[in-house]
């Protein structure tokens, strides 16, 4: 099937946008593909009870901790495909809002990955 005018078009701007110009681009891509209005639940035996995105087993401290680790939100929702941007500046509001509950459970989560090293 070929390839719309539209689409043609955007295929030839993208080698004309910048690296951050292309990332900024996907994110606004990704946010229209997958609109949002999940907000961060706990749910009894989900996760632990841990604080998730609503409608799934992604803790928020997952999250944080990922972007603690330097990965870029395109780069998070890249490997959690299920996320959106929107879905990410939830996490981080949750997190500024409840930093010793989630740096709590990032300990409780990756200690184990600590005494490996």
């Amino acid at each position: 099937m070929p390839a719309s005018t539209a689409l043609q078009k955007a295929e030839a701007i993208l080698t004309e946008l910048t690296e951050q110009e292309t990332e900024i681009l996907l994110q606004r891509i990704f946010d229209k593909r997958k609109p949002s209005n999940r907000g961060i639940s706990k749910t009894p035996g989900v996760c632990g009870g841990r604080a998730c995105i609503d409608g799934t087993r992604m803790p928020v401290w997952s999250l944080v901790y990922s972007k603690f680790l330097g990965l870029s939100e395109f780069e998070i929702v890249y490997r959690f495909p299920t996320m959106t941007i929107k879905d990410l500046k939830n996490a981080w509001e949750y997190y500024l809002q409840n930093k010793a509950e989630i740096e709590f459970d990032i300990h409780e989560n990756t200690a184990d990955d600590e005494d490996d090293e």
